[in-house]
């Protein structure tokens, strides 16, 4: 029986091979993370505006991180995919820890305020952290620094009020350093390992209810204090992500890598091209 080949052009082939890299490329998946600020690690300083402020607030909510992939054109115009990250779904608020009421007033929205949602995002290869800029609430510039680090989102930066002009003192300053938290997690203290100080916090916290927070041992995020978090603490006993160790710690973890059908093609797309340029030289 004889067997009979089609000859197809060495250009056909190298085109579907593209197709299917480039499929694999353009469909990564986008994940989203809940994080939790930690207010007594997370302050705003606000200085200036028509009260002429001078003060910390603290910062007191919830926000989702959108972490994947994005393809770009990069040298000799092949396809890259870099990393993105995004805010989404912010409930936070500013407020005056100092204030006597006996839970924060409704204080700042911080979306708001800081425009978070609508920042631009790029990723900076250097420090493997994401860089935000655009305008705040105000309209002014601004420009923050995401570092993701195990559980920990760090959030640093400031805006830049005009240096002179006849209006200025209708605008407000703010300068950012935000910690906050996925859950479950159960260093409580953050000085980077879950031991016996930790549970020294869960156990004098033991039994609050209704607002506790992570501070006082609430490692799932449900404002209560309890055996279920005490199981957090038993089982991550040991080195965690924290603050000491935030500038040595490197990653964006797990979440940035594409969905394993996009590598199958891609790896497929190559092979497909090897095999055939391996058998056209033969």
């Amino acid at each position: 029986m004889k067997r009979f080949f089609f000859q197809v052009p060495r250009a056909a082939i190298v085109a579907i091979a593209m197709m299917m890299a480039s499929y694999a490329i353009a469909q990564p998946p986008i994940f989203l993370r809940d994080y939790h600020f930690v207010p007594l690690r997370s302050t705003a300083h606000v200085s200036g505006g028509s009260q002429n402020y001078n003060m910390n607030l603290s910062i007191l909510g919830r926000f989702d991180w959108a972490t994947g992939l994005d393809e770009v054109i990069g040298p000799n115009q092949v396809p890259m995919l870099v990393p993105i990250g995004e805010f989404a779904d912010v409930h936070a608020i500013l407020f005056n820890p100092l204030s006597a009421a006996p839970v924060p007033v409704p204080g700042w929205d911080l979306d708001k305020t800081l425009n978070l949602t609508g920042l631009e995002s790029n990723y900076d290869k250097a420090s493997n952290d994401f860089i935000l800029t655009g305008v705040d609430g105000q309209g002014i510039p601004i420009r923050l620094e995401a570092a993701l680090r195990g559980p920990l989102f760090h959030l640093t930066g400031m805006n830049f009020l005009p240096p002179t002009c006849f209006t200025c003192q209708q605008y407000i300053g703010y300068k950012v350093d935000a910690l906050a938290v996925t859950r479950p997690y159960a260093d409580f203290n953050l000085d980077g390992v879950v031991d016996a100080a930790d549970f020294a916090i869960w156990r004098a916290n033991s039994g609050a209810g209704g607002t506790a927070t992570f501070e006082q041992g609430d490692a799932n995020g449900d404002g209560v204090v309890d055996s279920a978090d005490y199981v957090v603490w038993r089982h991550t006993l040991g080195p965690a992500t924290s603050l000491n160790v935030f500038a040595e710690s490197g990653g964006l973890g797990t979440s940035t890598v594409p969905e394993p059908t996009a590598i199958g093609l891609a790896f497929t797309a190559a092979l497909f091209v090897g095999a055939y340029l391996a058998r056209s030289k033969a």
